[in-house]
């Protein structure tokens, strides 16, 4: 079973002043991700914004990443809702655009039973021989997907890794040591990197890669090559950015880097505002640190 790569990225969606996709811009963000160590592009997640992309949305996300990069990286579509039946319409749309793989969050807001988020899986597993993502972040979805459940994910099913965004090392320590041999496991938080990786993990779907991602790579080679006290000190630079990326809601810090590295790629759709002037100021400094 080959896997996705070792990073992720969770990538933002770019709006231009009307809320309408520059398909330019994030053809060009693509392969930029892609030339600075990105594996695997991650569409419309948490951080490219999903609940306002329409299924249009979507289709033009999924069909210009592949576009952009072709074969050289993974495109994983977030095709999952707190909808069944509307993440097999999506699910479908994203098979024929090509897509490499679907990652599947746990039904938000209906909170379902544990065997409700098996039967969820079921159903959209039933329609496409991709492999399948499925993504824990309990935090915004109000459930956890427990270990026993991604068991019977894994073991029923053939779910294909696991995007953990627990946050709570506890729960993931037991997951790895309990279900690595037989899935691969990423962790969904950049500041967790080291100890999933450290303790067998396949690496991580990040945010911070949309502006470090070569330095991301060197201290993920250094964890992989026993060099664990180099990279710490590696993750000592980074962990001020990849903490700051999330002093305000998610995306509006990162897409606040981008403009200001890169090119402008607008700011969040509301509900989710523009960050304040301080955090601007502090995003910059740290980000300028670094490089």
């Amino acid at each position: 079973m080959k896997d996705f790569g070792e990073i992720l990225t969770a990538v933002i969606t770019p709006f231009d002043n009307n809320g309408v996709i520059s398909t330019d811009t994030f053809w060009r963000l693509c392969k930029k991700l892609v030339h600075e160590k990105s594996e695997g592009l991650v569409l419309s997640g948490t951080t490219g914004e999903s609940p306002n992309l329409s299924f249009e949305d979507r289709k033009i996300l999924y069909g210009t990443a592949k576009d952009a990069v072709g074969d050289k990286a993974n495109i994983i579509a977030g095709s999952g809702t707190y909808s069944t039946s509307e993440s097999i319409e999506i699910t479908k749309m994203a098979v024929d655009q090509g897509v490499d793989g679907i990652m599947i969050v746990t039904p938000y807001y209906s909170k379902p039973s544990q065997y409700g988020i098996v039967k969820h899986f079921e159903a959209i597993s039933k329609i496409t021989d991709l492999p399948i993502m499925a993504y824990n972040i309990p935090g915004r979805t109000g459930t956890l997907i427990e270990v026993s459940t991604l068991n019977t994910l894994i073991d029923d099913l053939g779910i294909h890794s696991i995007k953990d965004a627990v946050g709570d090392w506890s729960f993931s320590k037991i997951e790895i040591e309990e279900l690595n041999e037989k899935v691969f496991i990423y962790s969904g938080n950049d500041s967790e990197t080291i100890d999933f990786i450290n303790a067998g993990a396949k690496g991580v779907v990040s945010v911070a890669s949309h502006v470090i991602g070569n330095e991301i790579s060197d201290m993920i080679k250094l964890v992989k090559s026993g060099k664990l006290e180099d990279a710490q000190k590696e993750q000592e630079k980074l962990l001020p950015l990849f903490n700051a990326i999330f002093d305000e809601p998610s995306p509006g810090p990162i897409k606040h880097l981008l403009t200001y590295s890169w090119e402008d790629v607008g700011i969040p759709m509301l509900p989710i505002t523009e960050i304040s002037t301080d955090l601007a100021k502090k995003l910059t400094e740290i980000y300028n640190s670094i490089n």
